[in-house]
């Protein structure tokens, strides 16, 4: 299973994190869960009665690293309540996909997957811990701060119209340089999105733009697409269209 990091990198998880997901049948419904990764594993038949550790050693579940809860997402109000408790306890955000939230045990089911793919990416990030690369990754993250308040400044003052004309030029550019694996050029021009991103609206979902953008597979570039023109509905109140165009995401979304 793919996580879509909104808030963090999937490189460097933080081992915390929001995930969240909306109903196939109303985008507008969106339910969340919290995935820990443990510092310190937990051997929990020790915490058992003795008439059900024997049955927990059975299972082959004695140590546990991580875990969500609850173990099925939970309703919430909005999106941007989700988006605004991440930020505030810096947990990483991730888009868990669109799922039946009526269905309980899909949404255990991707919600377990989605948690064993943050344990591993979390993992390996660890596992990276003095080899240097973190250090690198950390001097990386200074001057993509740097690049990204510069961008502000230019972006701070334009009109909505301006902003979605320069989101167009640089996606472009952005899909040019992951195509022709040019990765400082796709960095950069990852910087000047998010600073765009800032400056619009959150329903334009420019952070989604951001990751399918960024990706290198048969359905990335149109996908990216969409949401762009997704935020050209919004912005022109073209609601019918906007309607086809969530359709065709989600459809898209499938494939991936």
């Amino acid at each position: 299973m793919q996580l879509d990091f909104e808030i963090g990198n999937s490189s460097d998880p933080r081992g915390h994190a929001l995930i969240y997901f909306r109903d196939s049948g109303d985008r507008e419904m969106v339910s969340a869960t919290y995935i820990v990764i443990l510092p310190i594993p937990i051997d929990i038949a020790k915490y058992m009665p003795p008439f059900l550790a024997g049955q927990v050693s059975d299972m082959g579940s004695e140590s546990i690293g991580s875990f969500a809860f609850p173990p099925a997402p939970e309703q919430v109000a909005t999106y941007d309540d989700i988006r605004k408790t991440a930020e505030a306890r810096n947990d990483d955000l991730i888009y868990g996909g669109a799922v039946s939230l009526s269905d309980v045990f899909e949404t255990m089911e991707r919600v377990s997957e989605a948690t064993a793919e943050y344990d591993r990416l979390y993992s390996e990030a660890y596992q990276r811990l003095g080899s240097g690369e973190q250090q690198q990754q950390i001097e990386m993250s200074d001057e993509d701060e740097l690049e990204e308040s510069i961008h502000d400044l230019m972006y701070g003052n334009m009109a909505e119209a301006d902003l979605l004309s320069e989101l167009t030029a640089q996606l472009g550019r952005m899909r040019y340089a992951v195509e022709g694996q040019d990765a400082s050029t796709a960095s950069e021009t990852r910087a000047k999105l998010r600073a765009i991103g800032r400056h619009l609206p959150a329903n334009r979902e420019v952070t989604k733009l951001i990751a399918a953008a960024s990706r290198n597979n048969p359905v990335a570039s149109e996908l990216s697409q969409l949401y762009l023109e997704r935020a050209y509905c919004l912005y022109r109140e073209d609601y019918l269209r906007l309607k086809k165009i969530d359709a065709d995401i989600e459809a898209l979304q499938s494939q991936e």
